[in-house]
């Protein structure tokens, strides 16, 4: 099966919104729910302003998932960083995993965007990713770790097959 890795950055809508972590739980519950049905796998991270995801699965999925994504208000200036086949997932195990906001969050999102669309934000966003796998290893993933605290959404749940 051919897989399919793409890695973007947004602007958030719901930076300042009194419910922001409501409207971030709801789109880990969400996501968890379409991602383990369409078999698709990947990170979430959030910044105090900026998302940045990678979703991992079969190209129609990943493509379908990130047409949903492109049309939720809650996020703007959406730019793809990478979206490269890959004979093995970075993020087997999670339909969604969260990594929620700190400085080094912020700081590994900036690295990302200051590259954008030079020719090294291919590498800048592996770098991101990378950043984000020790994040979940570690389980040093501030605002939710990595299976998310019960109050923002339940764990990513099982690994799709390849």
């Amino acid at each position: 099966m051919a897989l399919l890795r793409l890695a973007y950055v947004s602007s958030s809508r719901l930076a300042g919104d009194p419910r922001e972590r409501e409207h971030i739980a709801d789109i880990l519950m969400s996501s968890r729910r379409n991602n383990t049905e369409a078999e698709v796998t990947g990170a979430l991270l959030a910044t105090d302003n900026c998302f940045a995801q990678v979703l991992e699965g079969e190209q129609a999925a990943v493509e379908e998932t990130f047409g949903r994504i492109t049309k939720d208000a809650r996020h703007q200036d959406i730019t793809v960083l990478l979206a490269e086949p890959v004979e093995a997932r970075q993020f087997p195990q999670w339909s969604m995993a969260y990594i929620g906001p700190s400085q080094s969050a912020a700081d590994a999102v900036a690295r990302v965007t200051r590259d954008v669309p030079s020719s090294e934000a291919g590498d800048a966003a592996r770098g991101l990713l990378t950043f984000m796998s020790e994040m979940l290893e570690r389980g040093a993933c501030p605002g939710g770790g990595s299976s998310s605290p019960a109050e923002l959404a339940p764990t990513g749940g099982p690994a799709p097959k390849d």
